[in-house]
């Protein structure tokens, strides 16, 4: 974007001092005062019935472009991003002091403008506002770039690469409809909105690496949340029983393009529900935010079409894998023959990796792939799967489950363990692990299994994290993300 230093601040503090001449000339070019009878999506709307009429409207200078006596610019505002024609022609021009040649010497693209004229097709019959009188509300210092190529640049400048391209800013819009429908569903089935600590002495709910940070009032070290799962559960402990979460939580794992540090996760806890019960409903949910969000269920993959109105079928997590990749891994049942087959992959994996870590590589590299419609993904391992209950017919299976699509993990549901002996055993073992070097392994939550011991009712649970909306639009999730996390800009 910036081509040389030299230019760019000479640019500046020309910029600088026209503001400093439109001061001079009785206007603040960072004014408090703004007037507009219209938005310019309504001024378009209604061009035709006022055609003739003076109005008042405002907007930001996309382009400029002077000819002589008159000058045209196009002007958008965040109703209308291919913006409205604004012409200035010296003769039309009513103030001698902000006439024509004020506006040529003072004015830039960039600059948000506030114009008073009468409405009337141009010579080339294009609506436009011919204008009267004319007010620069801001001042710009920078002059946009014509594109903005450089990814790094791309992310870390994000407002100009909202200004520059229409299409970011509608995808932003995308995700807040995205959100505003999760929570829209879920407050009309009567779940209450409530919240989670953000800061915790010992964090769970998930299998990952977790911030830490220091509290300087109580002179202890803290967690940043890895999950809302393990407090919204105490709500249920506590004796609500529909309950949910719209927050941020924070990992602190690699970066790709399904993976932030810092995002926003939906998680709902529903007591005296079962299993099947809470899937048919994540379904339904799922293709209610759908819908809202892309106006449609039949969303384009690549080179398909893939229907999200359809029944979801379910899949066991070994028949995956073996659907998928052609694999049983119920024949490598010791961690050396897990360890021999993750070899004959070729896959790469740490020396303190254990079984589940192990077995969840392989169906990860191999299977999910190759899953593009979406499937519910079914009886895991109970040792993939520490807070869900085992399922009571295979013992050796839990009653969790995934929605798998376009090759991703983009949901995870419980039935929630509420057994706080069983519960206890599984945090021993996950424990063991992160003292073998396991960072990700969960860590033991006294407080939590206490919680169990004064009874949760049967409870199933449900989330999805902001990966749903990326791969739903085919974009790696800094993509989607306003403000992704990025290295300190190097300055000289």
């Amino acid at each position: 974007m910036e081509t040389s230093l030299t230019a760019i601040e000479v640019e500046r503090q020309s910029r600088i001092n026209k503001a400093k001449a439109i001061q001079s000339k009785g206007q603040n070019p960072y004014s408090e005062k703004v007037k507009r009878d219209m938005t310019l999506i309504e001024l378009k709307q209604m061009f035709d019935s006022k055609k003739g009429e003076v109005v008042t409207v405002a907007g930001y200078i996309k382009s400029l472009r002077l000819s002589g006596k008159i000058g045209f610019t196009t002007v958008e505002d965040a109703s209308l991003p291919e913006g409205f024609q604004f012409i200035f022609k010296s003769d039309l021009l009513s103030s001698s002091e902000w006439n024509f040649d004020a506006f040529k010497e003072l004015v830039d693209r960039g600059d948000y403008i506030q114009v008073t004229g009468h409405l009337e097709l141009s010579q080339r019959g294009e609506p436009s506002v011919f204008v009267h009188t004319y007010t620069v509300l801001t001042k710009s210092l920078r002059s946009l770039p014509e594109k903005l190529d450089d990814i790094e640049l791309k992310y870390r400048k994000r407002y100009v690469d909202m200004k520059l391209h229409p299409e970011v800013r509608q995808m932003i819009m995308m995700k807040s409809t995205f959100w505003q429908a999760t929570r829209e569903y879920m407050l009309q089935n009567s779940f209450l909105e409530l919240q989670a600590p953000t800061l915790e002495h010992t964090t769970g709910g998930a299998e990952a690496t977790p911030f830490s940070t220091h509290h300087n009032a109580l002179d202890e070290d803290f967690y940043l949340r890895i999950s809302s799962e393990l407090f919204l559960k105490r709500y249920i402990c506590g004796g609500f029983e529909k309950v949910f979460d719209i927050d941020k939580n924070y990992r602190n794992e690699g970066i790709d393009d399904e993976h932030l540090q810092e995002y926003i996760q939906f998680e709902f806890y529903w007591a005296y529900s079962e299993f099947d019960q809470m899937l048919t409903f994540s379904e339904d949910l799922i293709k209610y935010v759908i819908q809202k969000t892309f106006n449609t269920l039949q969303l384009s993959y690549k080179d398909k079409i893939i229907d999200w109105s359809e029944k979801w079928p379910q899949m066991s997590y070994y028949d995956f894998v073996e659907t998928f990749a052609g694999i049983s891994l119920q024949q490598y049942d010791t961690l050396e023959k897990i360890q021999g087959l993750a070899d004959d992959l070729g896959l790469h994996y740490n020396a303190t990796d254990g079984y589940a870590r192990l077995v969840d590589l392989i169906y990860k590299k191999t299977a999910r792939p190759k899953c593009i419609s979406p499937v519910w993904l079914i009886d895991h391992p109970v040792e993939l799967s520490p807070l869900a209950k085992r399922n009571p017919e295979q013992p050796n299976l839990t009653l969790r489950a995934q929605l798998i699509a376009y090759g991703s993990e983009l949901t995870n549901g419980f039935a929630e363990l509420n057994d706080p002996v069983d519960q206890l055993m599984r945090f021993e073992e996950q424990q063991s692990l992160r003292e073998a070097g396991d960072d990700e392994a969960m860590m033991l939550d006294y407080d939590f299994v206490e919680a169990l011991e004064y009874g949760m009712p049967p409870t199933c649970g449900f989330a999805y994290s902001e990966r749903l909306f990326s791969v739903l639009m085919q974009k790696p999730i800094r993509e989607t993300t306003a403000f992704p996390l990025m290295k300190r800009e190097k300055t000289n």
